[in-house]
């Protein structure tokens, strides 16, 4: 029991580790240091059907643990792969 419990919590994706990979996406996709804001909004907030205020909230949390640095007036570079 304990082994299927465990093996079930590997297989798990959660909402961060979906987060990361769109983060991850989005800087290939445009292949610049600096992701703007609009691009941003539009691909984190269509794909979690989160309001733009809950994306800020989002960002300054990533921002916080040093994953992301917000670049005041341009938009976001990823600091650390994810």
């Amino acid at each position: 029991m304990k082994e299927q419990t465990s093996q079930q919590n590997r297989n798990r994706i959660g909402l961060y580790s979906i987060l990361f990979r769109r983060l991850n996406e989005i800087k290939k996709q445009y292949h610049k240091e600096i992701i703007s804001f609009p691009h941003l909004f539009e691909k984190l907030c269509r794909n979690f059907s989160i309001s733009k205020q809950e994306c800020w909230e989002l960002l300054f949390l990533l921002r916080e643990f040093e994953l992301i640095e917000i670049v005041k007036g341009h938009g976001v570079k990823v600091v650390r792969n994810i």
